[in-house]
């Protein structure tokens, strides 16, 4: 499976994310902490996109960080 990191501004803010982002039982959708920042599985290019649009609008990830995401995955 495929992995992207997003930096996020602190490990609580990750922890956030991961909190947010976690869907129990999806073996292919996946989140994880690593410091301050979120480790995304996917298959879907839309789920990491998705994570890192939501930790953007909610203060976790800086815009250049989410962007730097959204961009790696296209």
């Amino acid at each position: 499976m495929p992995e992207i990191l997003l930096a996020c501004v602190s490990p609580e803010a990750a922890a956030a994310v991961v909190t947010a982002a976690t869907r129990p039982g999806d073996t292919v959708h996946t989140v994880r902490q690593d410091g301050a920042c979120v480790v995304i599985g996917y298959h879907d290019l839309r789920w990491p996109m998705d994570v890192a649009e939501w930790a953007h609008e909610n203060g976790h990830a800086h815009d250049d960080d989410a962007a730097r995401v959204i961009v790696r995955v296209q």
